[in-house]
């Protein structure tokens, strides 16, 4: 059985994203890995061909030119994936987005999840639990816009795409069937500073073809309701970026922010504390039972 990996990324440098470590947590998994390499107004490229020369036996980097004009509902980011994912060979893919990280003491989970899943027709992919690091890497955001579960390992072969904005993957439409591995995705695409925060909104806008913001605050991090501390630990590939991380966002001390989203939110979270389920959660797939396995 053969894994491909692949990601996209374009401005990687501009928006911070912690991209090298990305890939890095994801190569132990995969027996190839893809990098759709956007045209970018920084030294992306760069990095990609770093990656590819530290991993020659397993990178194969594709560029592509991100169309600009007429884009909504983060089609591009669909369209660029979906480029990534034709490229694999492998029987499993593993996606993962340039903001996000496996941690290695998870990849046995991810691994053991692959063998269960692989014989059993029924099943197209594999659902991850998503750590959502807000502000800095001390603290997680929780709450029903943010999202619990994602696929991010699925079989080759099926017809599989992903799915508006590429958060997560469609087959015919229709959502995956999936299976859970308890592995994590660690999301840190709100680690940000003040000025990373204002270069990200105004970049990723055009992307759902909206103006870019100039109201001030479109560009804070608020102390949300169900917000936690982390007492884990970080992903290895993490440790320098986290160390040299420098100005970012203590959220525990901001300043709160009561509009509808946050009160669904609050609403949410007092519901999960005594019923086990989340009222009205947007998924990508239709976790299964693995008593079939």
């Amino acid at each position: 059985m053969k894994i491909s990996g692949f990601t996209i990324v374009r401005n990687a440098e501009i928006l911070d994203f912690p991209f090298k470590e990305s890939v890095r947590s994801a190569i132990p998994l995969c027996d190839e890995f893809i990098i759709n390499c956007g045209d970018s107004d920084d030294n992306t490229y760069s990095l990609c061909d770093e990656l590819q020369k530290e991993f020659p036996d397993k990178i194969k980097i594709i560029r592509s030119v991100w169309e600009r004009e007429n884009q909504t509902g983060g089609f591009q980011l669909k369209s660029q994936s979906d480029a990534a994912m034709k490229q694999c060979r492998g029987n499993w893919l593993i996606y993962i987005q340039a903001d996000e990280v496996f941690h290695e003491e998870d990849y046995p989970k991810i691994r053991n999840a692959i063998q269960k899943a692989n014989p059993l027709t029924e099943v197209d992919g594999i659902v991850f639990d998503y750590l959502h690091f807000y502000g800095n890497y001390f603290f997680l955001a929780r709450g029903r816009n943010w999202y619990r579960r994602e696929v991010r390992a699925l079989k080759n072969g099926r017809g599989i795409e992903s799915f508006r904005d590429a958060q997560g993957f469609r087959l015919s439409g229709k959502r995956l069937n999936a299976i859970a591995s308890e592995a994590r995705v660690f999301h840190y695409g709100y680690v940000r500073n003040q000025e990373g925060l204002m270069k990200k909104t105004h970049q990723l806008s055009q992307w759902w073809g909206e103006a870019p913001a100039t109201n001030e605050k479109a560009f804070q991090i608020y102390r949300l309701f169900g917000l936690t501390s982390f007492q884990g630990t970080h992903p290895h590939t993490m440790s320098e970026k986290i160390k040299y991380s420098s100005n970012l966002i203590d959220p525990s001390q901001c300043k709160r922010r009561w509009n509808k989203r946050e009160l669904k939110n609050a609403i949410t979270l007092l519901w999960e504390k005594i019923f086990p389920f989340r009222i009205g959660e947007y998924r990508n797939y239709n976790l299964i039972s693995r008593k079939s396995e």
